[in-house]
């Protein structure tokens, strides 16, 4: 292998999120700095820059989001990002905090939701 597809293989890779697949069962608080996809089932707090709740996931606990949250499984627990998309197949119950907020037909939800101002750059001092 060149030295340039080596560094191309490990650009690739740092560029993947995290995943915790759907037969897994994880208990505790998880921290990721970059992007997670969890398919499994997960009890406990879990921060990152983007997460992404698959289909079969089930998730019992906060979610907390730099950058955006995808929910298309269950989840049991408060959701605080930017950008939060609940979509056809989301059931959540929890509350919601957000920039910007989209809700697919078909959602399940029990929640209440509260956006966050922007701060524009006239309003800063």
């Amino acid at each position: 292998m060149s030295y340039e597809s080596f560094c191309n293989l490990i650009c690739f890779l740092n560029t993947m999120p995290s995943v915790i697949l759907n037969d897994t069962i994880l208990k505790g608080n998880f921290s990721e700095k970059d992007s997670l996809s969890i398919d499994g089932t997960f009890i406990g707090d879990i921060k990152a820059e983007e997460i992404i709740i698959k289909d079969l996931a089930n998730i019992n606990g906060n979610l907390n989001a730099s950058v955006n949250i995808e929910v298309n499984g269950e989840v049991l627990g408060d959701l605080n990002a930017d950008k939060i998309h609940l979509t056809s197949s989301a059931k959540v119950k929890g509350k919601l905090s957000h920039k910007n907020l989209s809700i697919d037909e078909g959602a399940q939800l029990d929640i209440t939701a509260q956006t966050r101002k922007r701060i524009s750059n006239l309003n800063k001092e």
